[in-house]
């Protein structure tokens, strides 16, 4: 069976599924199609804290455990033509041997490119070990939809002691490490009135002290050699602060003051102190405090088994590591061979008139081919 990786790219981001909004369209439009290449199907469906509708799924070709699994997810940023979009972002454009629209890049593209190179294939010619295709909802809040996946699937479960390629934008350079992800917030109340009246009080004037020390903390992960890793450009995360009051009008006290952080600490890091350090401050000026911990970062080593196989089918010399995050959040708490692979630029994710290159989607698929058969064909 042939599929062409332009055309596919184009029906899946014709389905708006921004991550607020159902992503079940076209999660069983890629199940169809998996499912005309001869996959087995595992669905696994939730809903939101909104309660919309999710849906994730998990595919398998041929028999056995282990293998090889490619990992996307469906799921995309909002996309408005008031942002300053030139055309529809949920209708595909071609110019200049590029794909401009909402996902092409991050990340409807490269699941194209990963069933393009499945349909390759049936279930008889994978002779050494089986192939799994992974499509998660909601990657772009908290990984949810891989946190649903590694707690529920059983195929995820056969699929564990084999290689993993997340097949996020990374110009087909092999990925072998990125940072995770802890975000906190703490919450002051006050009590509103006009503020002529001096009958107020404003929750603000609560949350400065608090906001005092997450400056220092800031200064803190951005110089000391403790949360530095070198390996990682830049080596350092900072401690992102938010306020926000939600005020409606500036003669009236502010009943709420929310402090958002978010922190991105790389693998091998401890944070613990850190977090500690704020809920004691939030404890001693009696705000509330919450933990958001969505999964720690991803770190194979750069000699392991699946980072030299990369290195080898794509050419290239030397693995490295990224800043940003992944499903990897998730995933990597049940498979230890994991990399990003994937074609496209991740430069161009969450951006306004967002592309890839058809060229990148085309080798992805080549890519893509060579490791099916490195692994599932060839076992090796």
């Amino acid at each position: 069976m042939k599929l062409d990786v332009v055309k596919l790219t184009k029906e899946l981001v014709s389905y708006n599924s921004e991550s607020l909004t159902t992503n079940v369209p076209v999660t069983e439009h890629v199940a169809r199609v998996m499912k005309s290449i001869g996959f087995q199907i595992e669905r696994l469906a939730y809903d939101d804290v909104n309660g919309v509708p999710k849906l994730c799924i998990v595919g398998k070709l041929g028999k056995g455990r282990g293998g090889l699994t490619l990992m996307s997810h469906d799921d995309v940023v909002p996309a408005k033509m008031e942002q300053g979009w030139t055309a529809d972002p949920y209708k595909v454009r071609t110019a200049g041997g590029k794909l401009y629209g909402r996902g092409v890049c991050d990340m409807k593209g490269p699941l194209a490119a990963t069933l393009c190179a499945a349909a390759a294939y049936k279930a008889k010619d994978l002779d050494s070990a089986p192939l799994f295709i992974v499509v998660t909802a909601d990657e772009e809040i908290q990984a949810r939809g891989a946190w649903e996946v590694t707690k529920r699937s059983k195929l995820l479960q056969e699929a564990a002691g084999g290689y993993g390629l997340i097949c996020e934008p990374t110009r087909l350079k092999v990925v072998y490490a990125h940072k995770g992800s802890l975000g906190l917030r703490v919450t002051a109340r006050g009590r509103a009135a006009h503020t002529s009246t001096l009958k107020g009080t404003n929750a603000n004037l609560a949350m400065i002290p608090f906001l005092a020390e997450m400056a220092k903390i800031n200064d803190l992960v951005l110089t000391s050699k403790r949360y530095r890793n070198e390996e990682f450009n830049p080596p350092h995360s900072e401690w992102s602060i938010g306020i926000n009051d939600g005020n409606v009008a500036t003669n009236i006290s502010p009943v709420n003051s929310v402090c958002t952080v978010n922190h991105r600490p790389m693998p091998g890091i401890d944070v613990a102190p850190l977090v500690e350090r704020a809920r004691k401050k939030a404890r001693e000026l009696g705000l509330k405090f919450e933990v958001f911990r969505p999964g720690n970062g991803l770190y194979t080593a750069p000699d392991a088994p699946i980072v030299q196989t990369a290195l080898k089918l794509t050419g290239t010399r030397q693995a490295s590591t990224v800043p940003y995050g992944t499903d990897g959040l998730a995933f990597t708490t049940k498979m230890k061979s994991l990399v990003v692979l994937g074609p496209g630029n991740i430069a161009q994710a969450h951006t306004v008139d967002e592309w890839v290159e058809i060229d990148q989607l085309k080798k992805g698929v080549e890519l893509y081919t060579r490791f099916i058969d490195h692994v599932c064909v060839q076992g090796l």
